[in-house]
């Protein structure tokens, strides 16, 4: 039987019934014999903040390179507002582009760099004024206007560059690897003030990351690429709660992967005989496939529970022994060694500084899990 899910958007700006403001349709890029882009489409709806995740090679950028106009399509079409892009150059689309290196002038100041595009147009100079004073303080950069890039930090940088790239307001703002230069406490500050000013001009964000977390944290809806291909489209919970792939499963977050067989296949239930695991997975749910067939259930860190007590009121339920502890402030990961040796990760928040019965290295424990905390993916 088919699972069925609630999918309920956390964050999301857009109509999902209004007519796509981005559409790309069927498209390929070869460089000679090498595919970078494998026959991808994809509808962006106006005022998403969309992220395409992928590791190195998965073909993210080449594909926001098409968009921008800065790559020409081997086959396929790309439209922004019904308009087809075939033919149109960079600089005649209603798009721009940020790049991971801000591509700051350094002669420049801050005000004159954030200028650059207005007064390249000839806008009027009062116009230009007022529209970078706007920009200053939509990115908290009041009283830095005479500095020059030197004399910034680099989420100073990262902001600047932003300014440019918006005040010729486009419609649709390309950002590649945008916080990737800042260090990790700086880019999850920068990640809120990013989602901030793109909910406050409405402008239709396309983010290109290989940083799950900064995905997850920033889209509204998030494309998850490999070897040049569109995997899975969703919310960030959709993804990470719903893979349906093996390779979604293991590339977004930590998770625990068992072999298994389907065995019982009901209307509101199933079992996997997993010989990883050493018991039948049960799942509160159907699911599609066929008696006997190979799959792998997923299940997540954080949602095993670990103790030294019996759980009788879980269906999924193994013992073993804990082979290392790591101690991360907020919670602790566990890797446990099954009694079929199989070794499993579980996370768990530390809600108390000092349990009485805190779990240690070489302590026999109980591990269990609701059977709506298994996901079930193509072996």
């Amino acid at each position: 039987m088919s699972e069925t899910t609630a999918q309920t958007e956390i964050r999301s700006p857009t109509d999902p019934e209004s007519p796509p403001f981005l559409q790309i349709r069927n498209i390929t890029k070869r460089f000679g014999a090498f595919v970078a882009v494998d026959n991808v489409s994809l509808d962006i709806h106006q005022g998403e903040l969309f992220c395409l995740l992928g590791g190195s090679g998965s073909g993210k950028s080449t594909l926001l390179r098409m968009l921008s106009g800065f790559e020409t399509p081997s086959s396929g079409q790309i439209l922004i507002a019904g308009k087809d892009q075939a033919g149109v150059p960079p600089y005649k689309r209603d798009t721009n582009m940020m790049f991971q290196s801000y591509a700051l002038f350094p002669h420049m100041t801050v005000e004159k760099n954030i200028a650059y595009g207005l007064k390249r147009e000839g806008v009027p100079r009062a116009e230009i004024a007022t529209r970078v004073t706007d920009m200053l303080s939509l990115v908290k950069l009041n009283g830095f206007a005479a500095r020059k890039p030197n004399q910034l930090s680099g989420g100073q940088r990262q902001r600047v560059a932003l300014a440019r790239s918006l005040i010729k307001r486009p419609k649709l703002l390309l950002l590649d690897e945008p916080l990737g230069a800042l260090d990790k406490k700086l880019r999850e500050e920068t990640q809120f003030e990013l989602i901030k000013i793109q909910e406050t001009l409405g402008v239709t964000f396309v983010v290109v990351t290989h940083d799950q977390e900064e995905a997850m944290t920033l889209s509204t809806r998030m494309g998850v690429m490999a070897d040049g291909k569109l995997v899975q489209v969703g919310a960030p919970h959709e993804i990470y709660e719903y893979p349906r792939s093996r390779f979604v499963a293991e590339f977004i977050g930590s998770v625990n992967i068992f072999e298994g067989r389907i065995e019982q296949d009901g209307e509101d239930h199933a079992v996997i005989g997993s010989p990883d695991a050493g018991m039948g997975i049960y799942l509160s749910h159907g699911i599609t496939g066929t008696l006997g067939q190979e799959v792998a259930v997923a299940v997540r860190p954080e949602k095993i529970r670990i103790g030294k007590s019996p759980m009788e009121d879980l269906p999924n339920t193994t013992q073993g022994t804990v082979d290392e502890v790591a101690y991360m402030g907020n919670l602790s990961v566990f890797h446990v060694r099954l009694e079929t040796g199989k070794i499993i990760s579980v996370s768990q928040s530390n809600l108390v500084r000092s349990p009485e019965d805190a779990i240690t290295w070489g302590d026999r424990v109980t591990l269990g899990w609701d059977g709506a905390a298994s996901v079930v993916v193509p072996s």
